[in-house]
């Protein structure tokens, strides 16, 4: 059996060279993915990381941002992308004050800001108040230019900018080359299933969209449709390699249109001990590597 084992790991090593095709996309941990009652000092969150071979996190907020981006470091991890409300609601202030002095500390270091837009006056996805938001948008992100740092919209359900048709449009009204989006495949999964749409009818045409703009994707385990309607969450986020989506043809899909960004590993409400989630995951992406590897573009 381990002959066999090593056999086939031989075998694909070769396809990988044959046909070109490798993923070289990181896959880093959301903050969700490190952080609980259990795993509560930035230390033992490190520990996760290294021990189940990830090259870096996600910053949820800008609390303790120092101790969290010199932690990482210290240990050659990198700190991929930071977690940030846009508030449309108070335009006198509508990002966190300490984001410009965050941005100097991240300047030149491929972190990357994504900001969750949320109003209580305007609805989700609502398109007429564009004009509100735009302004704001593009405010920071010239304010990101000024350090070198690129920013992204993140489509989240229920805020104002929902789906990835949001983040889209929205992103090409600001018109700033260092604004780009990230695809959510949760968020994807729970608008599309509100909408009572097919996600595989859409995909091929929205990552298309999405790439000229795309700086990032988040992925994991999830199923079609959930199991409780009342808990979507539960069906839509799980331990990657998990679920009835499949999870690896939709990562595919922006692979073959040539995206080569940071992947962003979700893991909200995932109910397993986080280092046996991290490694099953990390095990999972390291089959989905060799496939690539073994089948290479459609």
């Amino acid at each position: 059996m381990r002959n066999s084992f090593a056999l086939l790991l031989i075998w694909l090593a070769i396809a990988s060279v044959a046909s070109g095709q490798t993923l070289d996309n990181p896959l880093f941990v959301f903050n969700n993915g490190v952080k609980d009652s259990i795993y509560d000092t930035v230390d033992e969150q490190i520990q996760l990381l290294l021990d189940n071979d990830y090259p870096g996190m996600e910053k949820q907020g800008l609390d303790n941002f120092d101790e969290v981006y010199q932690a990482l470091r210290e240990d050659n991890l990198k700190l991929y992308t930071v977690y940030v409300n846009i508030n449309l609601d108070d335009p006198a202030q509508p990002y966190h004050p300490q984001l410009e002095e965050v941005l100097k500390k991240i300047a030149g270091t491929g972190t990357m800001p994504w900001f969750f837009v949320t109003s209580k006056q305007y609805p989700p996805s609502s398109a007429e108040y564009d004009s509100v938001a735009v302004p704001i948008l593009q405010q920071v992100a010239d304010l990101a230019q000024q350090h070198d740092v690129r920013v992204m919209l993140y489509p989240h359900r229920y805020f104002w900018i929902e789906k990835v048709e949001d983040a889209i449009r929205v992103a090409r009204k600001a018109n700033r080359r260092n604004l780009g989006i990230t695809f959510n495949l949760c968020h994807y999964l729970a608008n599309r299933y509100n909408l009572d749409r097919d996600p595989w009818a859409e995909l091929p045409a929205l990552a298309k969209a999405a790439s000229p703009y795309l700086f990032a994707i988040s992925l994991n385990g999830a199923d079609a449709t959930p199991s409780d309607a009342s808990d979507i969450w539960a069906s839509f986020i799980q331990p990657l390699g998990e679920g009835s989506f499949d999870t690896y043809d939709f990562l595919k899909t922006f692979l073959d249109l040539g995206f080569d960004g940071p992947v962003g590993l979700q893991c909200y409400s995932i109910d397993q001990d986080k280092a046996v989630h991290l490694k099953k995951s990390h095990q999972t992406w390291e089959e989905y590597k060799q496939r690539y590897a073994s089948e290479g573009k459609r």
